[in-house]
């Protein structure tokens, strides 16, 4: 036997009473200079893990449960998207604004109906048949719709069978009291039957908004009306289609969602009648503040120039009309 080259500088004091059994076959040549940092694991494990992981994680956690739950779930929580409030395309086939994809609300934005087809609204009429609007009015002075949207009630998609809110953004004549807003529907878009949910009377004039709320029924593809008619002039045939000169009436076509699983969807309650057109019978002189207004009206009113310049009733006598 060979004695060692470089004996230890400092022996042990107490050689060790329980020496291991199993010695090492392959001693550490160089044992480590630098210890763990900052301070090693005051609770190591008592069990080391007979199969360690390969990619241990780069970032451990530095607070990490003290409670760990006691029945996992077998699958992560996934949160349902959020809906999203669509903005419409105007869709040349359809010539109407139309939202392809489901959402909370579907809106024309504030420019697509902007106006009416007798100033400055965008595509004309916006319409799924062949409704027009009419041929007379200034932009932000005689009536238009300004937007339509389709809100879910209560949150999530707009889906059939839920509760939907229709707005409509328009602008009334003079004190609004002469307008009306009568709100359908339609399922079939490319042949609809308008089916009337309710008319609504502006309070005030100018830009106002008008709301009704209604249940969508089962279709994929749905379509709402706004006829905005002034004092219930009808010049169609068709009562969801007013035709009067100074009337705009837009169609908006959206996406609907398939009613929940278990769930039916109903079709909206009755809807109230249309209110009967008002006859021409109404006071001309109330329509003194527009002689164009007075002229539309022209088989029962008359308009005067001069002094007592004003709309008259045709009906009343000479010596009376201008008292």
């Amino acid at each position: 036997n060979l004695p060692t080259t470089s004996p230890t500088h400092e022996p042990t004091n107490a050689p060790s009473t329980q020496p291991t059994k199993l010695p090492t076959e392959s001693p550490i040549p160089a044992p480590t200079n630098v210890p763990t940092v900052p301070e090693p694991t005051k609770n190591p494990t008592s069990s080391p893990s007979n199969s360690p992981s390969n990619q241990p994680t780069p970032s451990p956690t530095k607070f990490p449960t003290t409670s760990p739950t006691k029945n996992p779930t077998s699958q992560p929580t996934t949160l349902p998207p959020t809906p999203i409030q669509v903005v419409a395309t105007f869709d040349s086939s359809l010539r109407v604004p139309k939202c392809s994809d489901v959402g909370s609300s579907c809106t024309s934005g504030t420019e697509l109906l902007n106006g009416s087809g007798a100033n400055r609204e965008p595509n004309p009429s916006n319409t799924l048949d062949s409704c027009t609007d009419g041929s007379k009015g200034s932009y932000h002075r005689d009536e238009s719709i300004e937007r339509i949207t389709v809100s879910a009630v209560g949150g999530g998609n707009l889906q059939a069978g839920k509760t939907v809110e229709i707005v409509a953004t328009v602008y009334a004549w003079y004190d609004g009291s002469r307008d009306t807003a009568d709100f359908y529907y339609a399922t079939d878009v490319n042949n609809p039957n308008w089916v009337l949910i309710k008319s609504v009377v502006p309070v005030g004039g100018g830009v106002r908004t008008l709301t009704h709320q209604y249940i969508l029924p089962d279709s994929a593809i749905q379509a709402v009306r706004v006829n905005f008619r002034w004092r219930g002039n009808q010049g169609g045939s068709s009562s969801s289609c007013s035709g009067g000169k100074y009337d705009d009436v837009d169609d908006l076509v959206f996406s609907v969602a398939a009613a929940a699983w278990g769930s039916v969807a109903t079709s909206p309650t009755e809807p109230d009648p249309v209110p009967p057109m008002e006859p021409q019978e109404f006071g001309c002189r109330s329509l003194s503040e527009s002689q164009e207004r007075c002229e539309v009206a022209s088989s029962t009113c008359r308009w005067k120039k001069g002094k007592r310049s004003g709309c008259y009733d045709k009906k009343l006598t000479k010596k009376n009309s201008f008292k």
